[in-house]
């Protein structure tokens, strides 16, 4: 098959391969026919490794290039099929030198939008691949037209979404039964995944699976069903189409527009029965302010990127005017923004969509707050607002949403007191939530998490660092008060050196940044980690009072103070109210001594004998920990139902001494002081095991070399089922028999 993944240049390297594959079938390598067509080949190879290196210089040629190579591909793929020992290789190889005998500088460049965005034709360059015109061109495809338009209405809408995409695209399965239920061709995201298992089972879609997850997660369909699709999806009027096979902007008919580069959604005087939008190609969206106003009947609205393994796929907006008509969508039950730039706030009205079950905010980069009556949206059963950097708090009323079934992004950065945001805790009237990622911000709201066992429904959780917790006293707080023992530094409630925090908070950072990069193509349900860049909290923002540390504490209040400044003393108070004065007394109140400030602020922070994660966790993905040790409310006896445990990035030198782990799927990334365990002892404590990743841990421990000996491949994994199978493959002793004697 078309190696359609990387680029040209891989893509000619693989060809190569191939070309070695055909060498190895000429069964007489010294005959005259032979040594003709073993001559031919290498001339192939020549040219190929020439233009291989023409490419690593050349830019903006290479889709072009690629169709190119599409057609060599397959061509290889018959002759490789029929063998070298048929009739006529040399007529199949001299096609082949024909169609890799141009000059990269006269190839076109496709053209572009402003951005520098290339629209290509889909069809283009598979019409000349002979198998696939011969089904076309055959009886057989008017009867398969006839299959397809024969399938119940629920399963070939569900085909129908699929003519959208580019032919041979990888797509995210969660992405098109976001759209199905948005359509409410399905009901949910259960009833979506039915469906496409259906899909699956009839073959026509071909479904991508990595080796450390058997599920799956990415597909793509071929070029040939594609255009059966789009045959049968336009006599059904649910699409139209350009000459050139591409979805069209046009929904006089269909009722779906899809946005292509610069041209604009056109339809009749019926706009208010526009059903769909989809964002195709465009990167900047430009609608008037009052477009949304006739959408009353529209129910999916995907402006947002598709393209989920491209994270720098860029989408802009001029500006988010056009969001405030939203309450006049009263049907939508698909909002997509995701990776839209230039969107800073949602209109309060979003909480009136009381039909909206998929909303996804995912790195709004621009986005500073939600909406305080989005929980008013009782419907919503999957929310995603991680990579939002800016956004400082969670509204209270998202403990409100009874239907919620995923929630992506949850920020843990207020004081756990603050009544004003919702908090972890609150998320246990949430019933069918079952899968929850958490970004923890700041120092004091990491004590959250104490409260997270009372989430009895989750399955899935994700938990991200994005502030160095190893510092586990507020210098704000206690200033003032002695240093701790160094006794108490060891309970982890001390305050480490200078030189200590400037060591672990750049390890975290270094870890943390090595996790973005190497994790931008992960294919889970959460498939990106990206660097955390979380707003300061409000107890760690510099005060622009003249009065040192003012506001530093969350529970200080705001005083008026008199001129001589320096003469004033401030003790932090908590559950009351006093007015200080200027010879430090405070009227009414007693003031704190030191060993009392001390102890509110040891109890500001998490205490890790109170954490319990829910018993229902079947995933656990812990991002960016800052802890040298393993967790100690991480165990075996606690968790009887995980399956896969991630850790990526972080301080981590250590997977704990617990056994009898049920875990069958463990991945490690970027763990630098990783410095043990051996084989030996991880497949003791994790005897279930079936795949294991080990992607650039140990660096900077002093057992790299012990960790390097772990049986994993180039890639840095282990499969139980490819060990199994490779000690099969080895030879075997052959006992032969003791020699008669004489």
């Amino acid at each position: 098959m078309f190696p359609c993944g990387g680029s040209s240049v891989e893509v000619l390297s693989r060809l190569m391969k191939r070309l070695e594959e055909a060498k190895g079938l000429v069964t007489d390598p010294k005959g005259t026919s032979s040594q003709v067509v073993l001559t031919k080949i290498d001339e192939i190879k020549e040219k190929m490794e020439k233009l291989r290196k023409e490419l690593r210089e050349s830019k903006g040629k290479e889709d072009t290039a690629m169709v190119k190579f599409a057609l060599v591909a397959r061509q290889l793929d018959e002759l490789l099929r029929s063998g070298i020992t048929d009739e006529n290789p040399l007529k199949k190889l001299d096609k082949i030198m024909q169609n890799i005998s141009f000059k990269i500088e006269d190839l076109e460049v496709k053209a572009m939008d402003s951005s520098g965005e290339q629209e290509s034709k889909p069809d283009e360059g598979e019409e000349d691949f002979p198998l696939e015109r011969q089904i076309q061109e055959s009886s057989a495809w008017t009867h398969l037209l006839l299959v397809v338009d024969s399938f119940e209405t629920q399963l070939k809408l569900c085909l129908f979404c699929l003519t959208v995409f580019p032919p041979n695209a990888v797509l995210k399965k969660r992405l098109l039964i976001h759209w199905w239920m948005g359509e409410e061709i399905v009901k949910s995201s259960e009833e979506g995944k039915k469906c496409f298992d259906q899909l699956v089972s009839k073959g026509l879609i071909i479904t991508i699976k990595k080796k450390h997850c058997d599920k799956v997660h990415h597909f793509r369909i071929q070029s040939w069903i594609r255009r059966l699709l789009i045959t049968v999806s336009k006599s059904n009027a649910f699409l139209e189409f350009d000459q050139d096979g591409r979805p069209s902007n046009d929904y006089s008919r269909s009722r779906r527009a899809c946005l292509r580069l610069e041209q604009n959604p056109i339809g009749d005087d019926g706009e208010r029965r526009l059903l769909t939008v989809y964002n195709v190609y465009k990167r900047y969206v430009e609608f008037e302010p009052t477009w949304l106003v006739n959408k009353g009947e529209m129910t999916t609205m995907q402006l947002g990127r598709w393209k989920d393994s491209d994270q720098k796929h860029h989408i802009e907006v001029k500006n988010d005017e056009f969001l405030k008509g939203i309450d006049h969508c009263k049907s939508l039950r698909y909002m997509s923004l995701r990776g839209v730039s230039r969107v800073e706030t949602l209109p309060e009205s979003i909480g009136k969509l009381t039909k909206l079950m998929v909303l996804d905010l995912r790195a709004c980069h621009n986005l500073e707050k939600l909406p305080l009556d989005i929980g008013s949206a009782k419907k919503l059963q999957y929310l995603d607002v991680s990579d939002c950097f800016l956004l400082d708090k969670m509204p209270k009323s998202i403990a409100n949403i009874s239907d919620l079934e995923v929630l992506k992004g949850f920020l843990l950065i207020s004081d756990p007191d603050d009544k004003h945001v919702c908090h972890l805790h609150e998320l246990a009237k949430l019933t069918k939530l079952r899968k929850l990622s958490i970004n923890i911000g700041s120092r004091i709201a990491e004590k959250e998490l104490e409260n997270v066992g009372e989430l009895k429904t989750l399955t899935t959780l994700i938990i991200t660092w994005a502030v160095d917790t190893s510092k586990k006293e507020d210098s704000h707080s206690t200033r003032g008060a002695e240093a701790p023992s160094q006794e108490k530094k060891q309970q982890g409630t001390g305050k480490d050196s200078i030189e200590d925090l400037q060591r672990k908070s750049k390890q975290s950072s270094d870890a943390a940044t090595a996790a973005a990069d190497a994790d931008a193509h992960d294919d889970g349900e959460d498939d990106v980690i990206k660097k955390p860049q979380l707003p300061h909290p409000p107890e760690q923002k510099p005060s622009t009072s003249d009065v040192p540390y003012k506001n530093a504490d969350p529970r200080f209040k705001d005083v008026t103070f008199g001129t001589d400044a320096t003469t004033m003393k401030v003790q932090p108070i908590s559950d009351h109210e006093a007015r200080p004065t200027t010879d430090g007394q405070a009227s009414g109140v007693k003031l704190l001594t030191k060993k009392e400030t001390k102890k509110i602020a040891a109890d500001r922070f998490l205490d890790p004998v109170k954490v319990t994660l829910p018993s229902t966790i079947e995933k656990l993905d812990l991002r960016c920990f800052t802890e040298e040790e393993f967790p100690q409310w991480i165990g075996p006896s606690k968790l009887q139902k995980l399956k896969k445990l991630y850790l990526r990035g972080g301080m981590l030198r250590s997977l704990g001494d617990g056994r009898g782990w049920k875990v069958e799927v463990l991945r490690l990334r970027f763990l630098d002081y990783l410095d043990r365990p051996s084989w030996e002892k991880l497949t003791t404590s994790f005897p279930r095991l079936r795949v294991v990743e080990k992607f650039n841990c140990g660096k900077k421990s002093s057992s790299h070399k012990e960790l390097s000996s772990w049986p994993c491949n180039g890639n840095g994994l282990w499969s139980k089922n490819d060990a199994e199978k490779s000690r099969e493959d080895e030879p075997k002793a052959i006992n032969w028999p003791p020699p008669e004697a004489d």
